[in-house]
């Protein structure tokens, strides 16, 4: 279906002008929610992020921040065992270590009322991600990755996925947060695409999208792009690396290359005093900030724009015509659940105007070295935006 990714052209010239499909970049955030920091993996208990403090709500105030400084709505890869608050996860021994013995007094408090009142005050700025209840496994009380599928890509059965995914649901009840997400992101990216069963199954509960790494994934059919598949209605995007480890607590900033997700762990972001979260985070917004200026990236205002305009970058074709360029837009008919606004930059004299057939200029972003983000609505049914340009007198 798509040329391969080598040979495809996201930037063209035309005239005095370049003009560029972007590659969206969304910062995603795993395993929030824990409030034990220390990693239980040489205890039989789960690979935490290492941090060796107890979370706080000045965890959620740091990401929340960075977001507002990215004009983003970040994604929050959430585990919720430790949200229990009637320690109903004993009926579910393969969800935690401590199996039918389970309880979590020590995390109950006025602490989960505090953060969930922060997370639902502040949606417009974090979205959750289903990440997991206990993020592994627990086979005979003995802990294994992870907690859908095994470290081969192997779906655990599927009553055992249904109670898991059922006991999410629950959690996020207790606790007042926001319905179930729209997005899942693996535990540790472990997963299978074209088995028929798990994207259904997600689908069934809401998910929209999966955030993985194909390469982790036990391959059933073929993705239909090798960066960006679909099943059931459920579009599965490829994560990246992370630029940093998971476990590197008030990591410093660095930079994966060019992919749309922009995959960090919670400890990348906090410092063991929690007073000081905001100098970590501050930190990488300078990075963030930086490095999407220019043509060949841009910011994703949410996961559904990333997902679009990613979808746009892998999979439409951008040419220039004789009046103007074109974005064809066809490729993407094959992906009716997925829409939105379409983001052409284009480098060129700041006098030009350009026009848009086949859809509407819905606004104009400027940045520095004279390049603007055009955001595009296409009209309904449109396969073909076309852009020319109207220079006007300065």
């Amino acid at each position: 279906m798509d040329q391969p990714l080598k040979n495809r052209n996201t930037i063209v010239q035309y005239r005095d002008s370049k003009l560029a499909l972007p590659l969206p970049v969304i910062l995603v955030i795993e395993d929030v929610g824990w409030w034990q920091g220390f990693n239980g993996a040489a205890f039989n208990q789960p690979f935490r992020n290492n941090l060796n403090r107890r979370h706080c709500l000045a965890d959620y105030e740091a990401i929340a921040g960075l977001a507002e400084q990215l004009s983003m709505r970040i994604v929050i890869g959430m585990v919720l065992c430790e949200w229990d608050r009637t320690d109903f996860l004993k009926t579910i021994p393969t969800a935690t270590w401590m199996g039918a013995s389970w309880t979590n007094k020590k995390n109950q408090g006025l602490w989960l009322d505090h953060a969930s009142d922060f997370i639902n005050s502040h949606t417009h700025l974090l979205e959750p991600a289903l990440h997991g209840v206990g993020h592994e496994f627990w086979h005979n009380g003995r802990m294994q990755r992870s907690e859908f599928h095994d470290s081969r890509g192997r779906m655990r059965s599927l009553d055992i996925v249904e109670q898991h995914l059922s006991a999410y649901g629950q959690l996020i009840e207790q606790n007042n947060l926001p319905g179930f997400p729209k997005i899942f992101i693996p535990p540790a990216l472990n997963h299978s695409l074209g088995n028929l069963t798990i994207q259904p199954l997600l689908k069934q509960y809401g998910v929209d999208y999966v955030i993985t790494r194909f390469s982790r994934a036990r391959q059933y059919a073929r993705p239909v792009h090798p960066l960006l598949t679909w099943e059931s209605d459920v579009l599965i995007l490829e994560r990246g690396e992370s630029p940093v480890d998971w476990d590197v607590v008030s990591a410093d900033p660095a930079w994966p290359g060019a992919q749309p997700v922009l995959a960090l762990h919670w400890s990348n972001l906090l410092h063991l005093d929690p007073n000081l979260n905001q100098r970590v985070a501050d930190r990488w917004a300078g990075l963030i900030i930086d490095k999407l200026q220019g043509l060949e990236l841009m910011p994703a205002a949410d996961m559904s724009h990333c997902c679009y305009q990613a979808a746009v970058h892998y999979l439409a074709r951008i040419k220039p015509e004789a009046q103007g360029v074109a974005v064809e837009l066809e490729p993407l008919q094959d992906i009716p659940f997925v829409s939105g606004q379409v983001c052409v930059k284009i480098k060129g004299p700041l006098e030009c105007e350009w026009r848009c057939t086949g859809g509407k200029v819905v606004s104009i972003e400027t940045e520095p070295e004279r390049i603007r983000s055009f955001f595009l609505q296409p009209d309904d049914g449109c396969q073909t935006l076309r852009l020319s340009p109207e220079r006007t007198s300065a």
